[in-house]
């Protein structure tokens, strides 16, 4: 008995190998534990496929998934930032965005996901959400941008102008542009729900923990195949494409024809979805499926109690009991658990750097390029860049981990940052000092191209190494961390990161004026988020080294310590 006992415990542990750096270990190495099989004496590339044997049916579809996600968020990305910036005259309408409209909209929605998400069940959740922002596009591309001059109080706006400070130009932008604004939030929440929430939500429940170290780090490669092809699409629509329409006309087309590929993405998503999951109830003989109406019906049950119980409570005068889920539960678990906490802080200092970032380098791309037409055909260049480094990244990514380590190769992203950071505020300030910030300067294109290099090499790294590093984090946490925590984390660590930035900006615009004149104190705060970032990774590596060597014993060390048990016991 002793020795089945001691076995058991070894089969658990290992089937638990898939935490922290073992998971790392097995995506980084899965070539080289493949050439003790027979695939060794076929070959190389053989060799190579011999992890994926009985995965690709798993993997095609959710790559296929996650391309179609990814290559509406590449194209929505280009058109919010074009609308945005070229119809207020520059970036300081961002800042008011993300503080005064997609940040509530971010609690709206994980309000609504912690509230609902066992109710309705994850696959209902996620065909409403979608519904929800394709409904949204299809009335932005019929009906609110066609009247969108009719529709903004412009009068009103230069009204209020004339009279408030200039510091809150970009606040009453915000209003004028209604329109654009509500564009912008929906576009910019695209990725944070349906990208990251709900994709990696329904991976998470699909893929078994022993499969998802060889799974997840190939998912980039729809992601990478669709930031190419968004910025190949984005630049050839902005620029090279003429319809045969008045020229007050071609913008306008341009925008309806690129929103049709997005709504055509949304239906490509809901059809790999149903698959997916057809195929998941299929392989698990509807275990899942039942599990799930099972956690349905408890939680309405759960529901219809609590209410029962609070009908009483008034009768007799007293004090209703409010339920436990929703969006302070959701803050609550991730404040109270250690690994989601510092999930958290990466996701918010990401934000943060990320935000300060962008509006100084928009700003600069927004008067070297100060029409719709040629800011998005950059834009598509930059996208082309990006998902060009991102298919490098991924193929880089094995050795990588191999060779530094998970916390090393999460740290990636943020390094980064913090150098090229330094080097783009740096010639900015300088650049501003000598009167360089202008159109017809020779050394404006230089450093539009250099914070270019910065927006790519920052995104390529998130998409193929910080993103799958965090979410080998993920699948070592039980459920409610995967669902309650992932969605506090992912929806609203990156927007309550981007609002801390735009308050910032804010309170540096009012004091400064303009986004060119609070350059220094921008390098500054750039560079003491990403430093936080970083003390993140590190305090989450310590924390799962901790539980690694407390967990997980060699193999080799297991079977010895089996063995000694079955002298004993003889």
């Amino acid at each position: 008995t002793r020795v089945c006992h001691a076995r058991s415990g070894a089969s658990r542990s290992s089937a638990f190998a898939g935490r922290g750096d073992a998971l790392v270990a097995r995506a980084a190495d899965g070539a080289e534990s493949s050439a003790t099989s027979p695939a060794k004496d076929a070959g190389p590339v053989a060799a190579l496929l011999e992890p994926m044997r009985g995965l690709w049916g798993q993997l095609i579809p959710m790559a296929s998934m996650f391309f179609w996600m990814a290559l509406a968020n590449g194209i929505l990305d280009a058109l919010k930032d074009t609308l945005v910036v070229t119809a207020f005259g520059g970036a300081e309408q961002i800042p008011y965005l993300t503080v005064y409209a997609v940040l509530p909209m971010s609690f709206v929605f994980v309000g609504v996901f912690a509230k609902f998400s066992q109710r309705w069940g994850r696959e209902k959740i996620f065909y409403v959400f979608l519904g929800v922002f394709m409904a949204f596009f299809a009335l932005f591309t019929l009906v609110l941008y066609p009247n969108a001059a009719a529709l903004h109080p412009t009068a009103a706006a230069s009204a209020l102008a004339a009279t408030l400070p200039q510091g809150l130009a970009g606040g009453i932008a915000v209003v004028t542009n209604w329109v654009y604004s509500l564009f912008y939030v929906s576009s910019e929440l695209w990725g944070d729900v349906i990208l990251s929430l709900l994709f990696w939500g329904m991976a998470n429940e699909t893929t078994r923990l022993q499969d998802a170290s060889i799974i997840y780090p190939l998912l980039g490669v729809g992601a990478n195949l669709a930031q190419a092809t968004s910025g190949a699409i984005t630049k050839w629509v902005s620029g090279t494409w003429a319809p045969n329409v008045p020229a007050e006309q071609v913008w306008a087309v341009k925008l309806k024809f690129l929103m049709t590929i997005v709504m055509g993405c949304g239906v490509a998503i809901a059809a790999t979805h149903a698959y997916i999951m057809h195929r998941a109830h299929l392989t698990d003989g509807g275990a899942g499926r039942a599990a799930a109406k099972k956690a349905m019906a408890a939680a309405e049950s759960a529901a219809g109690d609590l209410k029962r119980q609070n009908a009483s409570r008034l009768a007799e005068g007293k004090k209703p009991k409010k339920p436990k889920t929703g969006l302070f539960d959701a803050l609550r678990f991730v404040l109270h658990k250690p690994e989601v906490f510092c999930l958290a802080l990466m996701s918010v200092s990401q934000g943060l750097s990320s935000i300060l970032f962008q509006v100084a380098w928009k700003g600069q791309l927004r008067i070297l390029h100060p029409s719709p037409q040629a800011y998005s055909a950059f834009m598509g260049d930059v996208q082309l860049m990006s998902g060009a480094l991102t298919c490098v990244l991924m193929l880089a990514a094995p050795w990588l981990f191999k060779k530094l380590g998970w916390a090393g190769t999460l740290g990636v992203t943020p390094k980064s940052a913090m150098v090229l950071g330094w080097a783009f505020f740096g010639c900015s300030i300088w650049a501003a000092k000598a009167g360089f910030l202008v159109q017809v300067s020779p050394w404006l294109p230089v450093l539009v191209w250099g914070g270019s290099i910065l927006y790519v090499i920052e995104r390529a790294a998130k998409f193929s190494l910080f993103k799958p590093a965090e979410e080998m984090v993920y699948i070592t946490l039980d459920d409610e961390s995967r669902t309650k925590g992932k969605a506090a984390v992912d929806v609203l660590g990156a927007q309550v990161g981007k609002t801390g930035g735009s308050f910032m900006q804010q309170g540096l615009l009012l004091w400064c004026g303009t986004i060119v004149a609070a350059l220094p104190a921008l390098m500054t705060a750039h560079t003491f988020i990403v430093a936080l970032w970083l003390w993140a990774v590190k305090r989450l590596d310590v924390m799962h080294g901790a539980e690694l060597e407390r967990m997980h014993a060699p193999e080799e060390k297991e079977e010895g310590d089996a063995d000694a048990v079955g002298v004993a016991a003889a």
